[in-house]
């Protein structure tokens, strides 16, 4: 009997702290994802190991595990409708289920495209980048623009190469150059411009390193890009 009545306890705190369903990715064992879905499992994993892949590039790597927790529920961003969100100092990501964002947002889109599964895949990378930044950044009170520049050159780069440059191509933007702010003003009044301004300035660098020291210990509400 006390056998029994110690494992339905342990049941209890797994459900209780969300450790019930939760599966680490075969790839990256540090994502574990929180969904009864097998095929929604093996489409975040997927996405996840390309978003790590790509920020492994630039030596940013998750230095602790993090959780997507699947909700079907809609992610309140101060009134407005989020695909995903990341909390920071928990170590999870709250991502609604494809179907719920179809179910719950009128025509939804991504980068002025109707929303598919290859921006679903998107959406992941963009929240897991924020997770990894969040875990390397210096200073966080100011850290929106710099997340926000690494997020979603991220979400870019896991796209394939046709859809990226579709979108590149109709953003008609060219990189941040020297001089310029990045800040997440620029990014509410045009996330698509936002985004493809950050992936060819990110990916441009012939040497990324100090620019990416700059976004960690960026001090102020947006960040100066250095000329030269």
């Amino acid at each position: 009997m006390k056998r029994m009545i110690g494992l339905v306890l342990l049941l209890a705190v797994q459900a209780a702290s969300g450790f019930a369903g939760e599966r680490a990715c075969p790839g990256q064992p540090a994502v574990l994802v929180a969904s009864e879905d097998g095929e929604a499992y093996v489409e975040i994993c997927a996405a996840a190991e390309k978003a790590l892949a790509f920020l492994g590039r630039y030596a940013l790597h998750l230095k602790q595990p993090v959780t997507i927790d699947i909700v079907e529920e809609k992610i309140d961003n101060h009134g407005y409708l989020a695909y995903g969100s990341y909390q920071s100092g928990q170590q999870r990501i709250r991502l609604m289920s494809y179907a719920a964002i179809l179910a719950n947002a009128e025509n939804p889109t991504m980068y002025d495209e109707p929303f598919d599964r290859v921006h679903y895949a998107g959406v992941v990378a963009h929240e897991v980048a924020h997770a990894v930044v969040d875990q390397h950044i210096k200073v966080k009170k100011f850290a929106m623009a710099p997340q926000e520049y690494l997020a979603h050159a991220t979400q870019l780069a896991v796209l394939p190469e046709a859809r990226r440059t579709a979108i590149i191509q109709a953003m008609k933007v060219k990189p941040w150059e020297g001089g310029d702010s990045v800040s997440h003003i620029y990014m509410a009044m045009n996330p698509g411009k936002f985004a493809v301004k950050s992936y060819l300035h990110l990916t441009s660098l012939a040497e990324p390193a100090g620019f990416i020291q700059i976004l960690l210990n960026n001090n102020w509400l947006y960040v100066h890009v250095p000329k030269g």
